[in-house]
């Protein structure tokens, strides 16, 4: 669902793209993102429960739920061609998201892109601690946002701002250590989705030093891959957020000229 406080849908765009938050953010990061990419694409950020608009909600910690709720969200679905963006967690969310799309309608989105996130093939599960993120300390959740950067130091001294941020994260950071246990079969053609995924990754993160980490994501398609590079961090979603842009520009353009001449093409077949 469009958040209240994001401009009004382009009723003539080509596509619509779902932008899916990293752990702990909401759909504000991608405030401005419509009139950047332009008229073409109605980009609608969303938001999980407990984030954002949402921030009243329970935050979830469990798979199934989480994707029934933003599946619920966001319905009915658009005639108009689709696509997902995720940055971080986003990017598990998004994939999550487009094969419970592809369950429940038959649809599958244009093209998928996943940003600075670990691939679902590369992920380690703790099966020795499997609720570290619920029931470790604030010290520890600390220290790991501080080694993920992003969270200004002040924040992280800041007694209250813990106390209502950590229940989102800590569902967050669980949700990304538990995807593992959904990894699916994908020698079976079936278990992997038909659209394009570009990967992209940050020049400094450290998710970017093992390639293995952006290039598995090849594995959750039988389309097209590409693996993209760019200037900075793990949070370059902000920081290089206007090169970004351009690169998911390039991506969608011909897939949203190509979209409406398939759909001719099988109503033309159908009759």
């Amino acid at each position: 669902m469009r958040r209240p406080d994001m401009p009004a849908q382009h009723a003539n765009a080509a596509l619509t793209l779902y932008c899916l938050p990293y752990a702990g953010g909401n759909a504000s990061t991608y405030r401005g993102w419509g009139e950047m990419l332009g008229p073409w694409v109605d980009c609608v950020p969303l938001d999980l429960p407990g984030h954002g608009r949402l921030r009243a909600m329970p935050a979830l910690s469990d798979w199934p739920a989480l994707i029934d709720a933003l599946v619920n969200d966001i319905e009915p679905w658009p005639t108009r061609p689709f696509a997902f963006f995720g940055h971080s967690m986003g990017a598990l969310v998004a994939l999550e998201l487009a094969h419970a799309v592809r369950e429940r309608t038959g649809r599958e989105p244009l093209w998928l892109g996943a940003s600075a996130c670990v691939a679902p093939r590369e992920r380690e599960l703790d099966e020795a601690r499997p609720a570290h993120w619920l029931e470790c300390s604030t010290a520890d959740m600390v220290a790991e946002l501080r080694r993920l950067g992003g969270t200004p130091d002040e924040l992280l001294a800041d007694a209250e701002f813990l106390d209502l941020a950590l229940p989102a994260l800590r569902a967050d950071f669980h949700l990304c250590a538990s995807q593992a246990r959904r990894a699916r079969d994908r020698s079976v053609r079936s278990n992997r989705l038909g659209c394009p995924i570009w990967a992209f990754g940050g020049s400094d993160d450290s998710i970017s030093e093992r390639n293995e980490n952006l290039s598995a994501w090849c594995h959750e398609t039988t389309a097209a891959f590409r693996q993209c590079m760019l200037d900075g961090g793990h949070f370059f979603v902000e920081t290089a957020r206007a090169q970004l842009i351009r690169e998911i520009a390039a991506a969608l353009k011909p897939l949203a000229v190509a979209a409406p001449l398939r759909a001719q093409h099988v109503t033309a077949a159908a009759g």
